[in-house]
């Protein structure tokens, strides 16, 4: 029987999520790839762009990507052969769903992967708003879920998943990152918004975190200096609701694998994986949080922390007058992750179950 290895895109995330993966499993001659793309993502990409990016992933590797309805519709895709189905984000968890009823459906021949797709990931590491909103007790379809880190780090994962999990670490690791050198007082500062989070449990932490950010902007103008504002790929709240910016803001869309992330003098975000990217690449990172104190951060304790426009003022100065302090004291803290130390080799390894 043939064997093949089908990748299920159900969020707009999964992109970024599956996308060196799937370059990965495609390097190799002896299995089909597949692209499963849930039809309920349409509804999510209302401008069609990260369509476009999983029809240029198709492109790249020769795959024309399946747009389904039904878990009937890929099996009947996929066919008789045996092999593997790997989801960016699967879960009992509302926002799951199409990835998880697709894995309840498949039959034995086939095994089934969902994949934490993010630094806090629902089922494997949540911060207060998760537990709120998905419980503790979340269940995985999946055979195997693949995590980030050791399990005493993921304290998440519920009892009764435990040993389905496989860690391999983030799969944006498994191409080698290069760090830039460039002076730091030549590049802009990156804002990234995610305001559509649960995080934000309330209109005035938004209100909070846009009058910040619209202030600091304002002093970045009056001395000649523009930032770069980042909506997060499903919420785009900013743009979405009508937010003006100053004109020395310039907006962001462009996937982060396109981006060269060393391009930014600093980035500031409120707790998000994009913190963590950032990072990894050498890049000064503020985690934004209230004045309240409602926002959990404390999965990203060890990073900088920033409230108030003068909190911001001061790490735009300091992550140009004490970068190599600010990005010292962030490789201690992703040395404490335990990260695998071959991440390439574990996503092969995983690929192997077909």
């Amino acid at each position: 029987m043939d064997r093949f290895v089908a990748f299920h895109f159900g969020l707009v995330q999964d992109v970024g999520v599956l996308r060196d993966l799937v370059l990965l499993a495609a390097a190799s001659p002896s299995r089909a790839i597949h692209l499963l793309v849930s039809a309920k993502l349409a509804d999510l990409d209302d401008d069609g762009r990260w369509m476009g990016e999983i029809e240029r992933l198709g492109a790249q590797i020769g795959v024309t990507p399946f747009v389904y309805e039904s878990p009937f519709d890929c099996l009947r895709e996929l066919g008789p052969g045996r092999g593997l189905v790997i989801a960016g984000s699967e879960s009992d968890s509302r926002a799951h769903r199409d990835a998880h009823e697709l894995f309840r459906a498949v039959p034995g021949r086939i095994r089934t992967v969902t994949l934490q797709h993010g630094f806090e990931c629902v089922g494997f590491l949540h911060n207060a708003r998760h537990d709120a909103t998905a419980g503790r007790a979340v269940r995985f379809a999946a055979d195997v879920a693949v995590g980030w880190f050791e399990l005493e780090r993921l304290y998440s994962v519920s009892s009764t998943e435990r040993t389905k999990i496989f860690v391999a670490g983030p799969p944006s690791l498994i191409n080698q990152q290069v760090r830039r050198t460039a002076p730091q007082s030549e590049l802009p500062g990156l804002v990234c918004e995610n305001l559509h989070s649960v995080r934000f449990v309330n209109g005035r932490m938004r209100e909070s975190f846009l009058d910040t950010l619209l202030e600091f902007a304002e002093r970045l103008k009056m001395v000649g200096e523009k930032l770069v504002l980042r909506p997060h790929p499903a919420g785009r709240f900013t743009q979405r609701r009508g937010v003006a910016l100053p004109d020395n803001v310039e907006v962001s869309r462009d996937p982060l694998y396109d981006m060269d992330l060393g391009s930014f003098r600093y980035v500031i975000s409120a707790p998000s994986t994009i913190l963590f990217d950032f990072a990894l690449a050498g890049v000064p990172v503020a985690t934004w949080v209230d004045t309240g104190g409602q926002v959990d951060a404390h999965n990203f304790a060890g990073l900088s922390k920033v409230a108030t426009v003068d909190d911001w003022w001061r790490f735009h100065l300091a992550a140009n007058w004490e970068r190599d302090l600010l990005v010292e004291q962030q490789d201690e803290f992703i040395r404490s992750l335990h990260l695998p130390g071959d991440i390439r080799g574990r996503y092969e390894q995983l690929l192997e179950l077909a």
